[in-house]
């Protein structure tokens, strides 16, 4: 009795292309700009799904950098230039306080989508290796909307 082994998941490594695999590497060195040239540029639908994954992403890690920054910014009292402390109130106290409970916490998440941008760019390029496409965890679904 001979027993053949037959595999019950379709192979998807025809699906793939090599620009689906590459814009994640690349979002990495350009943030969304990579992404978005090659999904402007590239017709075949496996590298543009990708490349819309990635620029989700990049897009919802630059926002919460954006909110990061500028709520941390106005959280702060004062300044220190050359030694010299200096007075830095944009908004009145009460709200500093705000602006800093708030901030922290997305600076922190910043910070920790720094590494994670690193991180879901490996598990992306992998599983766009072997033919499927993943969507970053807890990107915020941009370019899908428009498209």
């Amino acid at each position: 009795m001979n027993f053949i082994a037959t595999s019950s998941v379709p192979d998807q490594s025809d699906n793939r292309s090599t620009g689906g695999i590459i814009v994640h590497i690349l979002a990495l060195f350009t943030s969304f700009v990579g992404p978005a040239i090659m999904y402007a540029i590239f017709d075949n639908e496996f590298t543009r799904e990708n490349a819309r994954n990635a620029i989700n992403w990049h897009i919802t890690f630059m926002a919460i950098g954006v909110v990061a920054f500028v709520t941390t910014a106005l959280g702060g009292t004062e300044i220190t230039v050359s030694g010299q402390s200096t007075e830095l109130s944009v908004v009145p106290s009460p709200l500093d306080t705000v602006f800093t409970f708030i901030g922290v916490p997305v600076m922190i998440a910043f910070g920790i989508g720094f590494f994670l941008t690193l991180w879901f760019a490996v598990i992306a390029t992998y599983k766009a290796a072997y033919g499927s496409t993943w969507s970053y965890p807890g990107a915020i679904n941009i370019i899908g909307r428009f498209s």
